[in-house]
């Protein structure tokens, strides 16, 4: 009897337990991050613009001690995220991979899903709400303008930017902010539009191409490029290295080549055989850290 009884309670509770069930199966779903840095699993970006934005975080995370990602997805259900909202998959995929510091909760993700076209910055269990709303002024004042101009990479360059000066300083300083304080500059876009131009300019014009224009083919216009990145120089930590980007159209087999650099960091994240983790979290590595669901979203 108490056999039957204990049989009768789990087919009352299956329905309750199979998406419990799910939720946990759900991690094992999500993409294995590409690096420490970047996670470009949509392909938007040139090899050369990766190698900027890396080399951006790269910088963040040795100066600051802050660990940001930049992720872009081709769409969250292609990415072990089926059903979810892009708020529900940026905190799953934060505490898959282990953002920032395990006890100081300080990582910072930045999502951009192209299919739906929706960005989030996604902020470790350290920050207090007040950067939720912090998150969505550098949402709406950096990101989100380029990326409806078509500048992908430019956007997200902008966005780290903003956030390692709207977000992480006053943070790490323990200043007391509110939601605009800091802002008001950029609200009229002086100074500190003239700065990002500065930036980009210094970096250079494919910085500010679009996703669209970066498959597109020069010779017939099709959106059929491909591209395959070849290593030519391995980096070490004193010299960057070199690569080849092979362009070819599948549309009308234009073929093109172009060179560019690899930092240290872009490249060891990529070799398998390259230790990432380190007991230092502001190194290199994932560290363990943890987002309750806080940060912004938008679309462009």
């Amino acid at each position: 009897m108490k056999i039957l009884r204990r049989l009768a309670i789990l087919l009352m509770l299956a329905p309750v337990l199979t998406p419990v069930a799910q939720a946990q199966d759900l991690p094992a779903a999500l993409p294995v991050p590409m690096t420490d840095t970047l996670s470009d699993f949509a392909g938007v970006l040139y090899a050369e613009d990766e190698a900027r934005i890396t080399q951006l975080l790269t910088e963040t995370r040795e100066t600051t001690g802050i660990h940001m990602v930049v992720v872009t997805v081709p769409g969250i259900a292609s990415q072990g995220g089926e059903g979810m909202r892009i708020e529900d998959y940026s905190k799953t995929l934060f505490n898959a991979w282990g953002i920032g510091d395990t006890k100081r909760n300080d990582g910072i993700l930045i999502l951009l899903d192209t299919e739906s076209r929706e960005a989030r910055i996604a902020l470790g269990a350290g920050y207090d709400p007040v950067y939720d709303r912090r998150a969505a002024r550098v949402l709406s004042t950096a990101l989100l303008p380029e990326l409806r101009e078509g500048r992908m990479a430019a956007g997200i360059q902008a966005a780290i930017l903003s956030t390692r000066e709207r977000l992480i300083t006053p943070f790490l300083a323990g200043e007391v902010v509110t939601e605009s304080s800091g802002f008001e500059d950029e609200s009229t876009g002086f100074p500190f539009g003239l700065i990002f131009v500065g930036i980009f300019a210094f970096l250079g014009f494919r910085t500010w191409r679009s996703s669209r224009v970066s498959r597109t083919c020069p010779s017939c216009a099709a959106v059929a490029l491909t591209r395959k990145r070849e290593t030519i120089t391995v980096p070490t930590q004193a010299e960057p290295g070199t690569g080849l980007q092979h362009l070819t159209c599948t549309s009308c087999g234009f073929i093109d080549r172009q060179s560019y650099v690899i930092p240290y960091s872009y490249a060891s994240a990529h070799d398998p055989n390259a230790n990432t983790g380190s007991s230092n979290h502001d190194s290199g590595g994932f560290g363990g850290g943890s987002s309750d669901g806080g940060g912004a979203s938008g679309k462009w």
